[in-house]
């Protein structure tokens, strides 16, 4: 288990092995739980049905603001931190594998803002996860020695000359990636705890020969199934209301003294905010690296005395490293408070119309901004937005009724009359498309509560029978079509199932984990 004060539960580990501690978070007692179950066709069935991806979830403790805020660490695990450059080389990992990825599916690979963003995600998960994963180890006793990872180095092809480990070039390398012996040993003898870990879980993953033809069964079988999103604010926002009838409701008191009251609770949704038109040259720097980030800076300045006689646009086509802008001329438009990052908008909104700005630093680059046009806020009043707003109610007004009878549709299975109110909301159903039962993922929906409420339809009940709410949203299922294969026996398939088992194990205990620790992430590397 990981404690936030971490070393403080090494004193129960004996009792962890002897299953005297009620906590299943360590290592023995999931693996007692699988090997003595005599249910284990139901654990792996569910295993492979209900498993989804382990999603991001960051718990923040306040640490004091030179932890993490002021940039010298990416995040911290427990007591442990994550440096800039760690995550950076996790970041480029990542890059790599995805160009490698869609060469060998014959996808092009586009580098946009909000790839990168993503990539950033996976590269800080990964690295929480591997840190995670080495601090329970070391609780629960899996160490590694000194000579396990110098073996381990040993067999390592790049550190090898004529077939032979040779030390002097050992050193050399890691000083040309600026790694430390110490800290590049570390990474090793974290990545034996994980392969030892996974062996443990992998060891207790035995796949039984019913288990298999029941999951064959499953991946035998296709599901399409239809869904759809009843999203109470876009319902009422796209719905036609008929002037008469704003007009009719505005003249009862009461339905006035709500509009106004809805007005006056929401009048900075009618408000329109103060914009700013702008135009932005980016060059980037590899974050933890000071020479890149001195080149970078250097090389903006060089731009930024450029721009006082030249076209800004056409030296954004011509140096900016940002694929997004850089083809518009580094055009951005119009955009308002909150839409960028907080030093790039304290910059755009102090400059005047044809002001630029001195080079603004962000996480990985340094950027110029050129303001083209301001726009002033502008303070709504009730009298111009009235019938907005009434037409905006009545329209909730009547998705609530809908919902009630769409409520009692549901418990009487009738797909029709329910497929009629839908398109009375001038809503549609959207599908899935045809997925295995075996897999861990349902196309189109993602959530657990959606994963859920599918595997509980069937050829005799295919309609949801009540909704799904979702982040104050609702959904309904429908089980539109069944296909159906007889895959024939294949043994080796045996060890494949095994294998993913032994990973749900894994990931589930992770998870479990992950619950009692303490994680923190540097706002700043997703800028």
């Amino acid at each position: 288990m990981v404690h936030n004060n971490r070393g403080k539960d090494k004193g129960n580990l004996k009792d962890n092995l002897s299953g005297n501690s009620k906590n299943h978070t360590n290592f023995v007692d999931p693996l007692k739980d699988v090997l003595h179950s005599r249910d284990k066709t139901k654990k792996i069935l569910g295993t492979i049905i209900f498993a989804v991806p382990i999603i991001l979830v960051f718990v923040f403790f306040g640490l004091p603001k030179n932890d993490l805020s002021g940039g010298s660490s990416a995040a911290r695990v427990n007591r442990v931190f994550i440096s800039l450059k760690d995550f950076s080389d996790e970041e480029a990992r990542v890059q790599k594998m995805q160009e490698y990825y869609a060469q060998m599916f014959g996808q092009p690979f586009t580098f946009d803002p909000e790839r990168q963003k993503m990539m950033r995600r996976q590269a800080i998960e990964s690295l929480i996860q591997r840190e995670l994963l080495s601090q329970s180890a070391d609780d629960e006793g899996l160490v590694v020695s000194s000579v396990e990872v110098l073996d381990k180095i040993k067999e390592i092809p790049q550190f090898k000359q004529d077939g032979f480990f040779q030390a002097p070039y050992y050193f050399k390398l890691l000083e040309a990636n600026n790694l430390t012996p110490a800290k590049f040993e570390n990474s090793i003898r974290k990545e034996i705890q994980s392969l030892r870990a996974k062996t443990l879980f992998d060891s207790s993953a035995k796949v039984s020969i019913l288990e298999a033809d029941k999951i064959r069964e499953l991946k035998g079988t296709q599901w399409n199934v239809q869904f759809v999103k009843l999203d109470k604010e876009e319902v009422s926002k796209k719905a036609v209301v008929v002037e008469a009838d704003v007009q009719k409701a505005l003249q009862q008191d009461e339905f006035n003294k709500r509009a106004k009251a809805y007005f006056d609770a929401n009048s900075s949704q009618f408000d329109v905010p103060e914009k700013v038109s702008a135009q932005v040259i980016v060059v980037n720097f590899k974050p933890g690296d000071e020479n890149a980030m001195k080149k970078a800076e250097a090389k903006i300045k060089e731009i930024q005395a450029k721009a006082k006689t030249e076209d800004f646009g056409k030296l954004a086509q011509t140096f900016s490293e940002d694929l997004g802008t850089k083809s518009k001329k580094g055009d951005l438009g119009y955009f308002s408070r909150g839409e960028k990052d907080p030093a790039f908008e304290q910059a755009a909104f102090s400059l005047a119309p044809g002001s630029i700005s001195e080079p603004v630093k962000g996480f990985a680059n340094f950027q110029l901004i050129r303001v083209n046009d301001k726009k002033s806020a502008v303070k709504a009043q009730f009298e111009e937005v009235k019938k907005k707003i009434a037409a905006e109610l009545l329209a909730r007004d009547n998705f609530d009724s809908q919902i009630k009878g769409m409520e009692e549709l549901l418990k009487k299975n009738d797909f029709t009359a329910f497929s009629k109110t839908v398109a009375d909301l001038n809503l549609k159903w959207d599908e899935t498309g045809f997925f295995n039962l075996d897999s861990t993922q349902i196309p189109k929906l993602s959530e657990k509560e959606l994963k859920s409420a599918v595997f509980q339809l069937s050829p005799s009940k295919k309609l949801g029978q009540s909704f799904v709410n979702l982040r104050g949203v609702k959904y309904v299922v429908y089980l539109k079509e069944v296909k159906k294969d007889n895959l024939a026996e294949d043994k080796k398939s045996l060890n494949t199932l095994a294998l993913q088992k032994g990973n749900q194990l894994l990931e589930d205990w992770v998870q479990s984990v992950r619950k009692e620790a303490t994680i923190e992430t540097n706002p700043l590397i997703y800028q």
